[in-house]
């Protein structure tokens, strides 16, 4: 197949080129003094409405400064979490300042048990240990090879290597793609934490122009742009907050969200078996909450249509919606069940213009549309299906590509197999371990293959829906959906908007016209 590059000439390329530049340096600033540290606090106390909260206490009867006495009054637990890290981060570094001028002045701190220490002993000693453990993990880290320490492939660190943005430190390797990796990232001298996507600026796909694209088109300054706050599903896209273009890579500083939805859904280990190898899946917790409670399940649906529907209002495709790329966060209620706090549609590195089909680029084949992939097979002159190419003649709805998606992520749950997986998989099923495959998998991807694959159980879509692997059983709401998401013909997929309606009322049908 052939490749598409984008040349200089993309509409992409004037709008990046117009950007907000990311600071490239960082300020100067005098170092920080004890007072300074004091008025810190002091500062970000107030800000909370909490003057009272902490109390930096001298020596009796000295007027000497002995800032390694210190209290935090109990009031300190009404503040929210974030409240306290700030404060403790203030306190964690007036301790340093404090463990530093007694080191200069040769004046050591006493050795103390636990059991005749103070509160406040007790507080001194608990950030002495916490500075002293830091450095000694620091020095562990550095003596680990990155490639080890952030278990990267050898294509992986040849390609991406170590590098990173001035002024952030690497805390953790959160996700890889086909072209990037996505750390996070936590600023030195703020201790802000991003999620920093780090793209291959060389990338023939162009995909980290195409994520700047995206990020531009409907957010500003880290938020939606006005014309956007009427659309539900913005709170459903990951929010773009900057970026920097380098030769070698170009990095996107997004929101910190959750895990993939495939994590939460599914556990593969691979084994070796006569020199073959098989898979062993196990589905994890979130599966028994779409058993007992179709409603988690349907608000998935619901909240990834209403991202969809802003999508197609502005006739821009994201074309790789899979479980992969979707983050979710998720909470126990008080029924053992997980309720999803947080659902995010991510990775906007194929999305294009509907109106603009030529570019489109390579996303995943399983969870591609059959017209999509018969087109594809048509312009490399490939074995394509006549039957297919009547339904590009009047293809004016900029949703029916993502939906069809949507429609493979919601039948991959059900099915309880990766859509893709061609390996010889192990699951169970009434206490019984069968082999078998993902419903779109064909060995070595062959296009034309997955079609077939895709015709034939999309005829026979009960059938498979009912004999699932996942015990989830389906209302009619969710089977109409479905079906129609999965409609051979474009012209009768429902829209985004058709697809929250449904889902939202009690209606037994709804109309697709």
């Amino acid at each position: 197949m052939h490749q598409r590059v984008i040349t200089n000439e993309s509409p992409y390329h004037r709008q990046i080129y117009m950007r907000p530049r990311l600071q490239s340096q960082d300020p100067g600033r005098r170092v920080l003094t004890e007072n300074d540290t004091k008025t810190n606090i002091s500062r970000k106390l107030t800000k909370f409405d909490f003057d009272s909260v902490l109390t930096i206490r001298t020596s009796k009867g000295s007027k000497k400064f002995k800032p390694q006495r210190f209290e935090v009054k109990p009031i300190v637990r009404y503040l929210s979490k974030v409240q306290k890290t700030e404060v403790d981060s203030e306190l964690e570094t007036y301790q340093r300042m404090v463990l530093a001028k007694m080191k200069e002045k040769n004046i050591l701190p006493k050795q103390r048990s636990l059991s005749n220490a103070t509160p406040q002993q007790k507080s001194q000693d608990r950030y002495a240990s916490l500075d002293s453990q830091n450095r000694i993990n620091k020095q562990q880290n550095q003596n680990v090879h990155p490639k080890i320490l952030w278990d990267m492939s050898e294509d992986e660190w040849q390609q991406f290597g170590d590098r990173f943005p001035q002024h952030f430190e690497k805390k953790k390797l959160l996700g890889r793609g086909g072209f990037s990796l996505v750390w996070l990232g936590e600023h030195k001298r703020t201790k802000e934490k991003f999620a920093i996507k780090q793209i291959l600026s060389t990338n023939t796909h162009q995909s980290h122009m195409k994520e700047i694209w995206f990020g531009i088109h409907f957010f500003q300054d880290g938020q939606p742009k006005k014309q956007f706050s009427n659309f539900p599903g913005c709170k459903n896209l990951v929010r773009f907050l900057t970026y920097d273009i380098k030769p070698q890579d170009t990095w996107i500083f997004q929101e910190i969200c959750g895990e993939s939805l495939g994590n939460h859904l599914y556990d593969l280990k691979g084994k070796n078996v006569n020199n073959e190898r098989m898979y062993r899946l196990t589905l994890k917790p979130l599966y028994n909450t779409f058993r007992k409670d179709l409603t988690e399940l349907k608000k998935l649906i619901r909240e990834l249509a209403q991202a969809l529907d802003l999508l197609q209002d502005q006739r821009i495709v994201h074309s790789d919606l899979k479980t992969e790329n979707i983050l979710v966060k998720k909470i126990k209620n008080e029924n053992d069940l997980h309720e999803l706090t947080q659902i995010k549609l991510i990775d906007y590195g194929s999305s294009f213009p509907f109106d603009d089909l030529k570019q489109f680029s390579m996303a995943t084949p399983e969870y591609m549309c059959p017209e999509i992939l018969n087109y594809i097979l048509y312009e490399n002159q490939m074995n394509y299906r006549p039957c297919l190419m009547k339904y590009l003649k009047n293809y004016k709805k900029p949703w029916v590509i993502d939906v069809w998606s949507l429609g493979c992520v919601v039948l991959e749950i059900i099915s309880g197999i990766p859509l893709w997986m061609s390996l010889k998989t192990i699951v169970t099923k009434n206490g019984k371990e069968i082999i078998d495959y993902g419903l779109f998998a064909v060995k070595g991807r062959v296009f034309d293959k997955i079609i077939d694959r895709q015709m034939e159980v999309i005829q026979n879509l009960d059938s498979y829906i009912d004999k699932n692997y996942s015990g989830i059983k389906i209302d009619n709401q969710i089977r109409f959906v479905l079906k129609e998401m999965l409609n051979l013909d474009p012209e009768k997929r429902l829209s985004p908007k058709q697809i929250v309606e449904y889902l939202s009322t009690r209606k037994e049908y709804l109309t697709t016209h």
